[in-house]
C-alpha cells in the first residue's frame, strides 16, 4: 500500500524489485498484492466518481460535458483521505485489493529493465518509445493507456512496469532535467511563479520559499491549467 501518485508507483516498483532479486520464487507464486486508493475523486451531490490514475480521470472528463460542475479533489497521498474514506476503502476489498500475477519470462525481463544497473541504455530506449507513442496517441485524440479500471482485479508485472511505473520514470525526468527555454526545473519555476504572485519584497529564508507553492499543488496539472 502506497500513495497512488507516480512516487507511490516507484515505491511499489522498488519493493517488487527487491523481492524479485532476493526471493524470485515468491514472484512466481503470486505472493505480491497491492491495495490501491483513488488519486482523484469527482463529487456532485450524492454522486461520486473515483479514479485510480490521471489518464482515467482525463478520459472521464473528456466524455463528460458537465465535468466542471463536479467538485474535483486530488489525493496527493494517503494522508489526504479521511478516516471515513479509509473505512470505505477497506469495506470494499474486492475493488481495492489487486493481485500481481506472474506471466512468465516477460515479467522478469520487465523488472530487470526497470531497475537493473546494466540496463541504463535499454531504459532510455524504453522511455523514448513510450514518449513517442504517447505523442502519437495525443495527436490522434486517443486516451493514454492506464492500468486500473473498475473491473481490474489482477495485473501482470510487465503491465505494471510498462503502464504504471513508466509514468514515474517520465515524471522523474521532467522534474530533474532543466528546460532549454529558461534553464529551470518545474519545482524552481513554481517557486518563482509564487514569488511573483505574492509580490513579497521582504527577505525570506529559502526554506520558506519551498512551502509557498503548496496551495497550488493540490490538484493535477491538467486541472490547474483548466481552472485559470
Amino acid at each position: 500500500m502506497a500513495d497512488q501518485d507516480q512516487d507511490g508507483s516507484h515505491i511499489k516498483g522498488l519493493v517488487i524489485s527487491f523481492i524479485h532479486h532476493k526471493w524470485p520464487s515468491l514472484i512466481r507464486r503470486n505472493f505480491i498484492e497491492e491495495f490501491i486508493t483513488p488519486i482523484i475523486k469527482a463529487t456532485k451531490g450524492r454522486e461520486e466518481q473515483s479514479f485510480f490514475s490521471i489518464p482515467e480521470y482525463i478520459e472521464w472528463r473528456q466524455n463528460t460535458d458537465n465535468w466542471h460542475t463536479y467538485r474535483i479533489k486530488y489525493y496527493k497521498g494517503l494522508g489526504t483521505s479521511t478516516s471515513k474514506e479509509a473505512k470505505e476503502y477497506f469495506s470494499d476489498m474486492l475493488r481495492h485489493r489487486i493481485k500481481f500475477q506472474y506471466g512468465g519470462p516477460d515479467d522478469d525481463e520487465a523488472v530487470d529493465l526497470a531497475f537493473s544497473k546494466k540496463k541504463i541504455e535499454e531504459r532510455k530506449v524504453w522511455l523514448t518509445r513510450w514518449m513517442e507513442t504517447r505523442k502519437e496517441r495525443r495527436e490522434q485524440g486517443l486516451i493514454e493507456d492506464y492500468l486500473y479500471d473498475k473491473d481490474t482485479r489482477a495485473v501482470s508485472f510487465s503491465d505494471f512496469i510498462n503502464k504504471e511505473l513508466i509514468l514515474f520514470s517520465n515524471t522523474d525526468n521532467e522534474r530533474s532535467i532543466p528546460s532549454l527555454v529558461d534553464g529551470m526545473k518545474p519545482g524552481q519555476r513554481k517557486v518563482l511563479f509564487t514569488c511573483f504572485k505574492r509580490a513579497d519584497k521582504k527577505t525570506r529564508r529559502k526554506l520558506r520559499w519551498r512551502s509557498w507553492p503548496v496551495p497550488w499543488e493540490r490538484c493535477p496539472r491538467t486541472t490547474t491549467a483548466n481552472s485559470r
